[in-house]
């Protein structure tokens, strides 16, 4: 075996493992985009004028005008249950709730 001989043995040799991560990276980046969409995942907050319907430690609950009952987001002070106000609250939770009812 002759030194550039050696030398190409040493590089390809070299690039395997690079090779197999690139590939792997490549599989788990199709998967996460065909399969499991991560995007759904970020929020998008709405405000809207919403009933309240609860108020406890863990924060306010709100009817929407399409009748989704969503937790508010940030902070409320003085509500009380029955006032209409206007609340943000992530969007998605209504596209995520709507996948799972019949």
């Amino acid at each position: 075996m002759t030194t550039s001989d050696q030398k190409e043995y040493t590089t390809h040799k070299n690039l395997q493992p690079l090779l197999a991560w690139v590939i792997g990276l490549a599989i788990i980046g199709v998967m996460m985009t065909a399969v499991w969409p991560v995007w759904n995942l970020i929020p998008q907050y709405i405000t809207e004028q919403v009933k309240v319907v609860s108020v406890d430690q863990s924060g306010v609950w709100a009817d929407t005008q399409d009748n989704y009952l969503v937790k508010l987001t940030g902070s409320y002070h003085n509500v009380s249950q029955g006032d209409h106000i206007m609340g943000t609250y992530d969007l998605k939770i209504k596209q995520r709730m709507h996948t799972f009812a019949p």
